[in-house]
């Protein structure tokens, strides 16, 4: 099934958002590797990492970890998420890195069709990625 999406544009689109699919995908670090050679993945694979907005609308819906129906509570879910996975990261977040400040950012990117998403690579070698994506209310 095709999602009907607003799309991730710089103006302004025809297409309003009726809930917000919550993304989270995760992976070893060598299917990163996979992702230039001509011999990769079909995007559609459940292994294959979800780098654009399109990438997270062709995957089966087990990607999705939340719905949400107002713009603050998928920035919630995601800040969450981001907080969690910093705990854990390969790389110490730095201390200018505000979650505050990102969930401000965040939100107003949620309410601009400007979907946001996020990664982060963990100890043990797996890549976290999270995104929210606007949807319209045919997609289910």
């Amino acid at each position: 099934m095709t999602h009907q999406i607003a799309p991730d544009t710089a103006g302004r689109t025809t297409v309003q958002p009726t809930h917000y699919h919550c993304y989270r995908w995760s992976g070893a670090g060598r299917e990163w590797e996979r992702m230039g050679r001509t011999d990769s993945l079909d995007v559609a694979s459940p292994e294959r990492p979800p780098v654009r907005t399109v990438d997270w609308l062709i995957k089966s819906s087990q990607f999705i970890a939340a719905v949400h129906t107002d713009p603050a509570g998928a920035r919630d879910w995601l800040i969450a998420e981001w907080d969690a996975a910093c705990e854990k990261s390969l790389y110490a977040v730095p201390e200018w890195v505000s979650s505050q400040e990102r969930a401000v950012r965040a939100l107003r990117a949620i309410e601009t069709g400007c979907w946001p998403s996020y990664s982060q690579w963990m100890v043990n070698g797996v890549v976290v990625f999270l995104s929210v994506v606007g949807t319209a209310d045919r997609c289910h």
